[in-house]
């Protein structure tokens, strides 16, 4: 487990293999095997089965070294409900967050439009998330971490870890902000599949063909997209500014570290269908505004759960009844008892596990078919 003591191995362990050990045992044996042979100490074969055995004792020795350099971390039967509680629900937020088709870092210098603007987007660059390699750490849990840029975050059960320059640094969870926000943006790049589109617009460019709004339009539309911004900080100085095209999977990941998400889109950017529903909204009364957020939280948390038990079943959104089936069934064969009776016990507690899971996620798409709520949701 993580411990100050632990996290002080880490930090010191060797980053390479040292090679004057290994030259110095290496050739010390070739010149005794040499020696041996020149002077017929001993008969041509005992002289190779010396060379063999200090071949041998060269990669004993790397092996050793190279054990050195990775700290294992083991976590079975160490760490109480609580904690197995929480870790879960870290995993299944970054999994969420894993789910959307694009995530950019933003650099610290980027300025952000306001609310009921919409501008290009800042300078980005793609970030990672998912099961991410741990340099240096091998724990016998999965460890879920987001790469952006020059430090990544790597989550464990006790707490997170901040990497950088080769060295980690504690994040108690307690001390983690995560703050969740959504801003419009015109997106002149590939168009993500899960981004919100609120608005089109067109392409105005100059004589020589480049972009500027100043110049003459030139009939290409450019969507406006709704993209999430998540904000991840700490007191020790981390950073991290993320722009996500899935606004959903973003609000789960913000919500599980307790951020405020709002249960409905801006809409004070008097653009397309959302100025149109804000205009509808204003001659309304309190209690039907109040009613309409909750059926909003309430789609959002359904679609929450469909997304879930999509990626469960290994289906795309818009996977149609009969496409779903034969993932269903085709998973439960792959983790019914019988095929897995004769492996480990962790691959059989780890299916046992999958099933359940499986008939969860199958139960939740079949209710979909027949729910009139989702009759409009029924393609995802």
């Amino acid at each position: 487990m993580l411990t100050n003591r632990t996290l002080a191995r880490i930090n010191k362990r060797p980053r390479e293999v040292g090679r004057l050990p290994l030259l110095a045992v290496g050739g010390g044996v070739v010149i005794l095997a040499a020696l041996l042979y020149v002077y017929e100490v001993l008969p041509p074969l005992a002289t190779l089965a010396v060379i063999g055995g200090g071949a041998l004792l060269v990669l004993v020795l790397y092996m050793s070294q190279k054990a050195k350099m990775t700290i294992r971390l083991s976590y079975k039967g160490k760490i109480d409900e609580e904690v197995a509680s929480r870790y879960s629900s870290v995993r299944e937020a970054l999994e969420d967050l894993a789910s959307s088709e694009r995530t950019w870092r933003l650099p610290d210098s980027a300025r952000l439009p306001k609310t009921s603007d919409v501008t290009p987007s800042p300078e980005r660059e793609p970030a990672r998330v998912g099961l991410l390699p741990t340099p240096g750490i091998k724990a016998d849990v999965p460890v879920w971490g987001i790469e952006a840029g020059d430090e990544s975050i790597f989550f464990f059960p006790e707490g997170a870890l901040v990497y950088r320059d080769d060295r980690y640094d504690p994040l108690p969870y307690k001390t983690l902000k995560v703050t969740f926000s959504s801003r419009r943006f015109f997106e002149e790049e590939d168009l993500p599949d899960d981004a919100t589109v609120v608005d089109h617009t067109w392409r105005f460019s100059r004589a020589d063909g480049s972009p500027d709004p100043r110049y003459k339009r030139d009939n290409v539309q450019i969507p406006i997209v709704l993209y999430a911004l998540l904000g991840i900080s700490a007191p020790s100085g981390l950073k991290v500014r993320l722009e996500v095209s899935n606004r959903l999977a973003a609000a789960r990941f913000a919500k599980t570290f307790g951020a405020e998400v709002p249960t409905e889109e801006p809409k004070d950017a008097g653009h397309g269908e959302e100025h149109h529903r804000a205009d509808k909204d204003s001659g309304r009364s309190s209690s039907e505004r109040g009613e309409g957020e909750r059926r909003s939280a309430n789609t959002l948390e359904r679609e929450a759960r469909l997304a879930t038990a999509r990626r469960a079943l290994g289906v795309s959104k818009g996977a149609s009844p009969e496409e779903v089936i034969a993932a269903y069934r085709k998973l439960a064969r792959a983790h019914h008892p019988d095929k897995v009776a004769n492996l480990k016990p962790e691959v059989r507690e780890y299916s046992e596990q999958r099933m359940k899971e499986i008939n969860a996620a199958y139960s939740e798409l079949k209710h979909q078919w027949n729910d009139p709520a989702t009759e409009n949701t029924r393609a995802g």
